[in-house]
């Protein structure tokens, strides 16, 4: 049985959901096959949970679940793994498109063996999306987040955005919940799974990233990341590029002064990322020196 767990806080997804249960319809056609959707809102303050509901509750095989209270992304996926009563649990970000019409055929046929494997996403280029960071940031990484198949950077380079996994492993080994800000949980489980010897399987099924959310919102969520990954460093080590260069720029004493620099620049440096021409060497800098600032006022 296979079950397809769906995260979701302040989005409707009423459209992957029906796109998923129409995949999984036309699967029971052609052969004995058994599954379930579940999706878990994580105390969304809009009515926006409601729509998603409605939908689920006209299909077959979908349940809905709303949380309390806000739980955070770890501790959400951890819950729907509980739920789940199949033996292979696939996990797909709320705001994420099916763009191939064999997209769950393509996780059926994937090698029974494999512990656990992603699929990637991928951006396409929609000019019209050019004043918005999140795009351009994202369809600058597309290299990166379009998976191939046999890829030896499975573990560095793992999302939760789209992934299978065997259920028994997953609740072996959960996404560690002590982290319950934005951010790194997934980079965390690629390393921690590294470490006891389990490989992340890379193969050619992406989902579609259209939604983006504004220039602000998106600059706060990279903050929230930061101040993760300042909690949590020592246990990402080199899994994270941007530690590794914090680490060298503190090493070689650096830090100070650009510290005192971001003070003088931080506030111009976010109003062009937040602005209508938010500029990507910007930003890089900008989350360099924002961890770097955490560092040094701790």
């Amino acid at each position: 049985m296979l079950s397809i767990l769906i995260p979701t806080y302040e989005y409707d997804c009423s459209e992957l959901v029906c796109c998923l249960h129409q995949q999984c319809e036309e699967v029971v056609k052609t052969k004995a096959f058994d599954y379930e959707i579940i999706v878990a809102d994580d105390r969304s303050q809009s009515y926006i949970w409601q729509n998603v509901q409605a939908t689920i509750q006209e299909l077959s095989h979908c349940s809905f679940i709303r949380m309390d209270e806000n739980i955070g992304r770890s501790r959400i996926r951890n819950l729907l793994a509980k739920h789940a009563q199949g033996d292979r649990l696939l996990f797909i970000d709320c705001h994420m498109d099916i763009i191939a019409d064999d997209y769950i055929q393509r996780y059926l046929d994937t090698d029974a063996d494999a512990d656990i494997c992603q699929g990637g996403y991928v951006v396409a280029r929609n000019d019209s999306m050019k004043e918005n960071l999140r795009y351009i940031y994202e369809y600058r990484a597309r290299h990166l987040n379009k998976k191939q198949p046999n890829g030896s950077n499975g573990n560095r380079d793992f999302h939760t955005s789209n992934f299978l996994v065997k259920r028994q492993l997953f609740l072996d080994h959960p996404l560690d919940e002590t982290i319950n800000r934005y951010g790194y949980e997934d980079v965390l489980y690629g390393k921690q799974l590294n470490e006891i010897g389990i490989h992340i399987t890379e193969i050619d099924n992406p989902v579609g990233f259209s939604h983006f959310e504004s220039n602000e919102a998106f600059v706060k969520k990279t903050e929230d990341s930061i101040e993760t990954l300042h909690f949590i460093g020592e246990r990402i080590g080199d899994y994270s590029r941007l530690r590794s260069i914090a680490q060298r720029i503190k090493r070689w004493h650096f830090a100070p002064i650009l510290c005192c620099i971001f003070s003088l620049t931080k506030e111009k440096m976010r109003e062009n990322l937040c602005g209508s021409h938010p500029n990507l060497h910007v930003f890089d800098l900008y989350k360099l020196l924002y961890l770097l600032n955490i560092d040094c006022n701790e």
